[in-house]
């Protein structure tokens, strides 16, 4: 099962990753200039508070005013940080949105086919050989010719095609007396694979020669 999943996650992080690629370069860049005009903006106004400090300073001590300069300096570098960090949050979240919108519509995408055997095949690995059901939506199922249904049975799995509302496309596995399921939908996939999608899209988003905070 470990080496089934391992495969799953790296088919889906590599769908991701085209995905991601596709995106607009100049999406990017805006994001990024946007974040460090936010910082710029939290740094002017920190900058004239601090300059407010310091003529405190000259009024009830240089001392208090350094202290209280520092302070202030502190507070809108960890604002600054933040504010860049949420803005790159809120764009992965963005893109893992798009994407899973994308792979909703499985069938329009290249390989179709190849992709819903696969979904189907990586579901069958766990589950023992007898009798199963294939829960997916009819336009997957037109997808599978006979031949490739007799391949994904490899002479173990009895397999009943029948068609059904997968949410976000993809395939729900399940035995015949349904106590053994495995979920392969689009959503569950990516459910299961969250915290590496997440890093990839980062990673994708913000090489590390480019992805040091302002």
């Amino acid at each position: 099962m470990r080496s089934s999943t391992s495969t799953a996650a790296a088919s889906d992080a590599g769908g991701l990753a085209a995905l991601i690629r596709q995106q607009s370069a100049d999406e990017i860049t805006q994001l990024l200039a946007d974040a460090r005009r936010h910082v710029e903006r939290i740094r002017a106004t920190a900058a004239v508070e601090v300059d407010g400090l310091q003529a405190a300073a000259q009024r009830e001590g240089q001392e208090r005013g350094r202290r209280g300069a520092a302070a202030l300096l502190a507070v809108a570098e960890v604002q600054s940080r933040l504010a860049v960090l949420q803005a790159r949050e809120a764009r992965i979240s963005e893109v893992l949105l798009e994407t899973r919108n994308r792979l909703a519509h499985l069938d329009a995408l290249p390989n179709a086919a190849a992709n819903v055997a696969g979904f189907i095949s990586d579901a069958l690995r766990v589950l023992a050989p007898g009798p199963v059901r294939v829960l997916l939506p009819e336009s997957h199922a037109a997808l599978l010719d006979d031949a490739t249904r007799r391949r994904l049975a490899a002479g173990r799995w009895a397999l009943r095609f029948e068609s059904a509302g997968v949410p976000g496309a993809g395939v729900i596995v399940e035995t015949e007396d349904g106590r053994l399921h495995f979920d392969n939908s689009i959503d569950a996939r990516l459910r299961r694979h969250a915290m590496q999608l997440r890093q990839l899209a980062a990673k994708l988003l913000w090489p590390a020669d480019t992805g040091a905070l302002p």
